[in-house]
């Protein structure tokens, strides 16, 4: 079977075999940041295999040559010609949606920081910011100037050990670097529009980073608080570009309740996912050569 076919039937795979299977996997739950590393990776790979079956179509030929990327057909020599730069239009789609996503992102962060600074204020709570408004809420705008938001009503309804779980998850956010998960995850999103892949990949990305920064946040807090914080601020509003501690409450909380640590073997088992999701595309090229 060609190296085309092969990679063919990769591509279909990952963008519509694939997601739904691994969106309804337990142990991505159980292992947040496993399962965010996992998702980001089958795209990756779903990428390339577009981008490579694109390639090895229009040249199909195999490259017989020494060392690894001469075995592969990936020499400088071999790359020449029209067959990289179809792959490379492939390519340029996505990172065109990566920038597009980061892009819209920051502008909107950068509006929403310029309206807090002139309605919210330095208030009781270190490090966050007072927004004067009776419904519970809390978020953080991510970025260079990094904000994390309280509104009077989240003081009034929380406990203090309640919002200091709240506002352990919001920094988790924002020292993981959350954000650019989330954009990486729309851009992958964008590309595959309606196929599984590309309906699945952002909302489960962000639930997972949700829970990633729960999992930080019960490094110094229970579980009982920050369910309990998570269920008060659940109806607040944030904006879009933000990372609040209500998004996906209600299987959060449900998480919390039973929430038991992923035992090593599983994740040692489950590492190696992500490495063979985003190689196996290039194993692909090579097979042909090594036959």
């Amino acid at each position: 079977m060609s190296a085309a076919v092969l990679l063919g039937l990769w591509a279909v795979l990952t963008a519509v075999a694939l997601p739904p299977l691994l969106a309804g996997a337990r142990w991505t739950r159980r292992a947040p940041v496993l399962g965010v590393v996992t998702w980001l990776a089958l795209g990756l790979s779903a990428v390339s295999s577009v981008a490579l079956t694109v390639r090895q179509m229009i040249d199909p030929a195999p490259h017989h040559h020494a060392g690894l990327l001469h075995l592969c057909g990936l020499s400088p020599e071999a790359v020449s010609g029209t067959a990289p730069a179809a792959a490379a239009l492939v390519l340029l789609y996505p990172a065109a949606r990566l920038l597009h996503s980061l892009g819209t992102a920051h502008r909107g962060r950068r509006r929403h920081r310029a309206l807090l600074d002139l309605a919210a204020h330095r208030g009781r709570v270190p490090g966050a910011l007072l927004l004067d408004h009776p419904t519970p809420t809390i978020y953080c705008l991510p970025g260079r100037h990094a904000r994390i938001v309280v509104s009077r009503g989240a003081l009034a309804a929380l406990t203090p050990p309640q919002l200091a779980a709240a506002l352990a998850h919001e920094r988790a956010h924002l020292t993981g670097r959350h954000h650019l998960a989330a954009c990486v995850a729309e851009a992958v999103a964008g590309t595959f529009g309606r196929l599984p892949l590309g309906r699945l990949v952002s909302a489960e990305v962000r639930t997972l980073l949700e829970m990633a920064a729960d999992d930080r946040a019960l490094r110094s807090h229970t579980p009982r608080a920050l369910a309990t914080a998570m269920g008060v601020v659940a109806a607040g509003l944030a904006p879009a570009t933000a990372l609040t501690a209500g998004h996906q409450a209600l299987a959060r909380i449900e998480r919390l309740a039973q929430h038991r640590p992923a035992p090593r073997p599983l994740l040692a088992l489950t590492a190696a996912a992500p490495a063979g999701l985003a190689g196996l595309p290039l194993l692909l090229v090579c097979l042909p050569h090594l036959t």
